[in-house]
């Protein structure tokens, strides 16, 4: 608070003990969130799947996940198939899109609800939306706020599961929105329910208020691939300036090998006991360039 010191003995009028202070505005820290769905093509034929987990998907370089568990990228979402006969669809594989208005303010007392009467639809995308998202101090200072919310689903009347819960903080001047995927697991009909876990504002200082938006049904493709081994990314855009690359650790193609072989987990090399009879054992990933030759030779399906 500033403080004025009054001049003495009826002289000139009184004068400021400080400076005028200057009130500051953070700068804009929120993005509107989209995504980025790839599918990328690994291998015809069944293959053993990734090295090391999330350990072995690079994207522009950087692996997904480091030795220690941390990852270092954020929202993003693979999904691996293997290339087998019965694989079932990515979830992000071509989809057809209804988006539903809705347009209403979600309040802390007065969360909302609607219906999927559809029993096509795979997945459903709430778009929220913050007219403005900032708070002014009694200096006039523009800082940033934050909203807890969360998102639930009913299936058929059996009571809500709490499916996602956010925290958005940081500061917009202008319209921000956010989506959140969220896919349908138990039957049709369901509800989806935004609720506000946080207090409403109450002060014309602060403007975090949200509506819901719309919601869009999503059923997707099911295209399943069958015999090509596939692995699907989703991303949050916000963190590359354009399509980021991708590069694969994998354990590739299964061979046939004989009977009397095994694979050493680490290396891929055969472990041979007693004599071959000369019959192969069920088809195994490993590095042997023998029997990776004879597949190439002999396979039906890559070699002809």
């Amino acid at each position: 608070m500033k403080r004025v010191i009054g001049a003495g003995g009826g002289g000139k009028g009184g004068s400021s003990g400080g400076k005028a202070y200057t009130p500051t505005t953070a700068g804009d820290s929120l993005d509107s969130v989209q995504y980025a769905q790839l599918i990328d093509l690994i291998s015809e034929g069944e293959i053993e799947g990734l090295k090391d987990g999330l350990k072995s998907v690079y994207v522009n370089n950087t692996p997904l996940q480091n030795p220690d568990g941390s990852l270092n990228f954020k929202d993003v979402a693979v999904y691996t198939r293997n290339g087998t006969q019965t694989q079932t669809a990515i979830p992000i594989a071509s989809a057809t899109e209804d988006e539903k208005p809705v347009g209403v303010a979600v309040t802390y007392d007065q969360p909302l609800i609607r219906a999927i009467t559809d029993v096509n639809v795979d997945a459903v995308r709430v778009t929220i939306t913050f007219p403005q998202f900032q708070t002014i101090t009694q200096q006039g200072d523009i800082l940033g706020t934050a909203v807890k919310l969360a998102i639930d689903v009913q299936y058929n009347g059996g009571g809500f599961t709490n499916v996602i819960v956010d925290t958005v903080s940081g500061r917009s001047g202008d319209q921000y929105q956010r989506d959140y995927i969220v896919q349908l697991t138990g039957t049709i009909p369901a509800e989806i329910r935004v609720r506000r876990l946080s207090a409403d504002s109450g002060s014309s200082l602060t403007t975090n208020e949200f509506a819901w938006t719309s919601y869009t049904e999503i059923i997707y493709g099911k295209l399943r691939y069958p015999n090509s081994a596939i692995i699907g990314i989703r991303v949050d855009a916000r963190q590359f300036n354009s399509i980021p690359a991708r590069s694969y650790r994998i354990r590739g193609i299964k061979v046939r090998i004989p009977n009397n072989a095994t694979v050493d987990s680490v290396t891929g090399r055969l472990i041979y006991s007693g004599i071959w009879s000369g019959t192969f054992g069920a088809a195994q990933w490993c590095s042997d360039p023998a029997w990776i030759l004879w597949d190439l030779l002999t396979s039906t399906q890559i070699g002809r």
